[in-house]
């Protein structure tokens, strides 16, 4: 396994999946998620998975930083779930709105910015890197974690 796998491969998959098991589960058993209003379309928040990626984005943040990532390395892999599921959503929705346009459905693609850009990406890559914070950073200063033993 080369170096860069184990500093953001492993802690990022990781993440990955605990946020996307979570998010079924919160589907499943948690509460209705909220909607608001939003000039581009209604945003749907799981709150409670939001607040599990806090916890989720500091663990994968500091996984990676003991296994003696970079910054930017620590970086991606705190924003992993977050550009991962939401590129995937994203994706997804692009081709659901391609073909009802194709089909004849009245679209209209921006209504779809609020729920999947902002709901989708935006607020869970904010709720991860909130919970990254104490660990993107090195630790103690002037030590750096990838040549201390």
């Amino acid at each position: 396994m080369t170096s860069f796998r184990k500093r953001v491969g492993v802690p990022g998959l990781a993440a990955v999946a605990v946020a996307a098991a979570l998010m079924a589960m919160d589907d499943a058993f948690g509460p209705p998620p909220h909607v608001l209003p939003f000039k581009y379309g209604a945003i749907v928040i799981h709150f409670p998975w939001l607040l599990a990626l806090l916890p989720i984005g500091a663990g994968a943040t500091l996984l990676a930083r003991r296994l003696g990532a970079t910054f930017s390395e620590r970086l991606l892999v705190a924003l992993s779930p977050a550009l991962l599921i939401g590129g995937i959503v994203n994706s997804l929705m692009a081709v659901v709105v391609a073909l009802a346009k194709v089909g004849g459905q009245r679209v209209h693609p921006i209504d779809f910015i609020g729920h999947f850009i902002v709901g989708w990406l935006v607020f869970p890559a904010v709720a991860l890197l909130l919970g990254s914070l104490p660990f993107l950073g090195d630790g103690v200063p002037g030590r750096n974690p990838a040549t201390s033993a």
